[in-house]
């Protein structure tokens, strides 16, 4: 029976604490050096939680454990669903035949992943414990373009001629258990060209004696090993695919991205979308040193601070009014805070719609004025009440039209600026999610504190 680590309890801290008591179960089993009792416990693990429990336990109680697992297969998984710095680890400290029994149960496309995740200097010691056969495949799946099809697929996937028939069909495919989600079968002709393809469902319900191309669907979707790997999630979205198979420049079927690949894809994509829209990278949280943080984030921060200077130097521009009307100062906070929030709101959305595809940039004309509007509304809303509060706080109707009319436009400004600067930079072809960090920030800022004071200097007649 298999242990479920998220089953039964639903407290938010059940999950954890069943994980501590594993963990501390396998080390009292460590300790006693009972190698088959443990062994059967990390069996009863799926993978994933058997990763987890993993990370809690010092590197070298893991490597020892992972050399007591029966299974090579399962071992494998677990590894490959390790946080990748333990993963690293263990790669490394493993000793050179068990790292090739290991490296030998991953799949081509996970064995890749966990190459390229390695740096350079790193590589070596997996990559010599690898048979030759094993080391070209991967060679050739590591030529491929990390972020496209190619540095996605799978070489383990299941295809026939064409004229195959359906009997035949599936008598290879109850004696192929190497293939990687076998719910399509993909057909070729003599030269391996990519020419049907045929679902599980439909071969068993088909008539023995027929030849499978008699139910083959001529229209595949697929893609080049270059496509982009956003592409390629768009299509499994667009067409709820389950695999999606890989074509070279000749047209011939070289391998298949499967679902679980691109559920990794998207979550990775949207990660990285949000910290570049923070001006930072993924690799800071775990092997970059202080400095290289520091490096990575300084150019973000400079064209903030830029702005910062150029919203000093328009306040300092219009000192006199600050002089006669002091209160001025003390809402320039909220105007510019509201503003800076509907400006990263309208960014989010616009930079993650280019991204899924549900944007385009034949859509920008109306994404321009749909945000125009909703911050017109927004703006509306919040300018009266702050025009209220101006009013009956301070006694001050023309103080009560500044901020009112100041929230009004600025609010409206920044959804537009949010919207029209992913989409310039998508037409200049460069990445929308850095316009959400420092130009979007920067220029609501400038542009806001500029707008405040021209407003307030033509109400007030100063």
């Amino acid at each position: 029976m298999q242990i479920d680590l998220a089953a039964a309890p639903t407290d938010p801290g059940a999950y954890d604490a069943r994980k501590r008591r594993l963990a501390e179960t396998f080390t009292k089993l460590y300790l006693r050096g009972a190698w088959r009792p443990l062994d059967r416990l990390v069996r009863r693990l799926h993978a994933a939680d058997a990763a987890a429990v993993f990370a809690e336990l010092p590197v070298a109680q893991v490597v020892d454990t992972l050399q007591a697992v029966s299974r090579p297969r399962h071992a494998a998984r677990i590894v490959n669903e390790m946080p990748q710095a333990l993963r690293h680890q263990v790669v490394e400290a493993l000793p050179r035949e068990e790292l090739a029994e290991l490296l030998e149960n991953f799949r081509p496309d996970e064995l890749t992943d966990l190459i390229q995740a390695l740096p350079e200097d790193r590589r070596e010691h997996p990559l010599s414990a690898l048979p030759a056969d094993s080391r070209d495949e991967l060679d050739s799946l590591l030529a491929h373009d990390p972020g496209a099809a190619g540095g996605l697929m799978t070489t383990e996937f299941f295809a026939l001629h064409e004229m195959v028939a359906v009997r035949e069909a599936i008598d290879a495919l109850r004696g192929y258990s190497d293939a990687e989600m076998v719910f399509y079968l993909f057909l070729t002709d003599e030269a391996g060209h990519l020419t049907g393809v045929i679902s599980l469902r439909q071969l068993l319900l088909a008539r023995e004696d027929a030849q499978v191309a008699e139910f083959m669907s001529r229209r595949v979707i697929r893609v080049r090993t270059d496509t982009e790997e956003e592409q390629v999630s768009r299509l499994f979205d667009k067409y709820r695919l389950l695999a999606l198979p890989v074509v070279d420049e000749a047209d011939v079927l070289v391998g298949i991205v499967t679902v679980d690949d691109i559920i990794d894809v998207i979550g990775e994509s949207t990660t990285e979308d949000m910290l570049r829209m923070a001006g930072t990278r993924q690799s800071e949280m775990l092997t970059d040193s202080v400095f290289r943080v520091a490096g990575v984030r300084l150019p973000w921060l400079f064209a903030a601070f830029l702005g910062g200077l150029g919203a000093t130097a328009v306040i300092g521009q219009y000192e006199d009014i600050l002089g006669e009307v002091i209160i001025l100062s003390a809402f320039v906070p909220i105007i510019i805070g509201m503003a800076g929030n509907v400006g990263v709101q309208s960014a989010t959305v616009t930079v993650r719609g280019l991204a899924t595809g549900a944007i385009h940039l034949r859509d920008t004309v109306v994404m321009v004025f749909k945000e125009l509007r909703v911050g017109l509304l927004l703006g509306a809303f919040y300018g009266v009440i702050l025009a209220l509060y101006g009013l009956w706080i301070y006694d001050s109707l023309h103080l009560g039209q500044v901020v009112g009319l100041t929230i009004l436009t600025n609010m409206a400004g920044a959804a537009l600026l949010a919207v029209s600067l992913p989409m310039l930079f998508v037409r200049l072809n460069a990445d929308p999610a850095v316009a959400t960090g420092p130009f979007v920030t920067t220029a609501i800022d400038v542009l806001g504190v500029l707008n405040y004071f021209v407003i307030a200097s033509l109400i007030y007649g100063l």
